[in-house]
């Protein structure tokens, strides 16, 4: 007999018997009894917060009894974390940022994301638009996958992060933890002890800084009272902005720099003397591109380049300083991938669809009802729409935890 879709019982089993098995794996947090734990069921939404462990086997025997879809814990210490949140006392917090292909502008979602108004049912692909065309409503339900290359971005995404945190901002390997989220992304903790009493407008500013927010070009090199030699190996925001410029105009096209909002005069000396403003920032002082456009014109330029120098953080995750995470080596309820610890030194090649899968062994016979293509290991499956097919657990798990297909038979 044919269980709903997601087959919720089939795949908290597969959890559960995970977990048995394996929750040896999972590492408590540091400062285990200054953190708030929270567990997210599969039965409902609810969020089970203000839980606290006195040790690691304690947090382990917990998720094993418990089975949750999903397992987070607080990037803060507090004096009393089972409290409610206005007599938690907060102590501080590790500072953690949120890499996520949602937030990157990626052509594949329009190869595997769908959207469909809920108000008249128009679908489309990729990104939802603002207003439905048809109906002119903004309420859309909205598929978002994955795919090598989001997962590709996300990760250079994490790498220019970290990157800024030691280069940039002084913090050392050790002072970061990198991982896997299990989806769509990663996220990255600093857990240096100089920035645990760091206040919201602290962590504010640090975002400011690696998102290259408020640049002004006339204080990163380009003004023209300066000279010299070229700035794009000067260490801060100096010597990216003027990489930064260099990347874009390299690659940029044509009808992407008409896009700017740049000056008659400034666009004109673009468009026909671009290699020599390449050759001015490789082997000259930035200020000097100054000759072909005007100050506005740059700052334009400027803001629409730094992307390349910047990271894609999610902005609101850095900031919050009551924040639940999720804790890695545990599963991921609408994957069923592992969160997964990665080694600054192997984050380069680490390749999630390969290491972070948890479920080996039987094939299951599932009923899909839409998925596009995707890999599991070294096996790329579908697209399926409408079909029964035969999977690896581990991609009908996927499938099933996406409520994209339910278990047959």
């Amino acid at each position: 007999m044919s269980e709903d879709w997601g087959s919720i019982r089939f795949v908290k089993n597969q959890f559960r018997r995970f977990y048995e098995a394996k929750s040896k794996f999972v590492k408590a947090p540091t400062e285990i009894l200054r953190r708030e734990f929270g567990f997210l069921s599969f039965e409902g939404k609810t969020m089970i917060r203000h839980l606290s462990f006195n040790n690691e086997d304690q947090l382990r025997s917990a998720i094993v009894e418990n089975t949750p879809a999903h397992i987070y814990y607080s990037s803060a210490y507090y004096k009393n974390p089972e409290a409610e949140m206005d007599k938690k006392c907060w102590l501080g917090a590790d500072l953690v940022f949120d890499i996520d292909a949602d937030h990157i502008d990626t052509a594949c979602k329009e190869d595997h994301d769908n959207w469909i108004c809920k108000s008249c049912g128009l679908e489309g692909r990729g990104r939802a638009p603002q207003t439905c065309s048809r109906c002119g409503k903004n309420s859309f339900e909205e598929e978002a996958w994955l795919c090598d290359r989001c997962l590709e971005a996300a990760k250079f995404e994490a790498q220019k992060l970290i990157d800024i945190l030691i280069q940039d901002l002084g913090f050392t390997p050790l002072d970061l933890e990198v991982n896997f989220t299990g989806n769509r992304g990663y996220h990255v903790h600093v857990k240096a002890p100089m920035i645990h009493k760091l206040d919201q407008i602290g962590r504010r500013e640090i975002v400011d800084y690696i998102t290259g927010t408020g640049l002004k070009v006339e204080f990163h090199g380009f003004s023209r009272t300066r000279g010299g030699a070229s700035t794009m190996a000067d260490p801060g925001w100096r010597g990216r902005t003027a990489r930064a410029v260099y990347d874009y105009l390299s690659e940029a096209d044509e009808a992407s720099i008409q896009g700017l909002k740049l000056s008659s005069q400034a666009l004109k000396n673009i468009l026909e003397e671009k290699s020599e403003i390449l050759k001015v920032l490789r082997e000259d002082h930035s200020s000097r591109i100054l000759k072909y456009l005007d100050l506005k014109s740059l700052q334009a330029l400027v803001e629409a380049s730094i992307k390349k120098q910047a990271s894609a953080i999610d902005t609101v995750v850095t900031t919050d300083l009551h924040r639940l995470i999720r804790l890695p080596n545990t599963l991921h309820g609408k994957t069923g991938f592992m969160a997964q610890r990665v080694n600054l030194d192997d984050l380069e090649d680490y390749d999630p669809l390969t290491r972070a899968i948890a479920f080996k062994g039987d094939r299951i016979r599932v009923m899909v009802k839409r998925a596009p293509k995707f890999r599991i290991g070294n096996e790329v499956l579908g697209p399926f729409k409408d079909e029964q097919t035969i999977l690896p657990v581990a991609g009908a798990v996927f499938l099933l935890c996406r409520r994209a297909a339910r278990v047959e038979g």
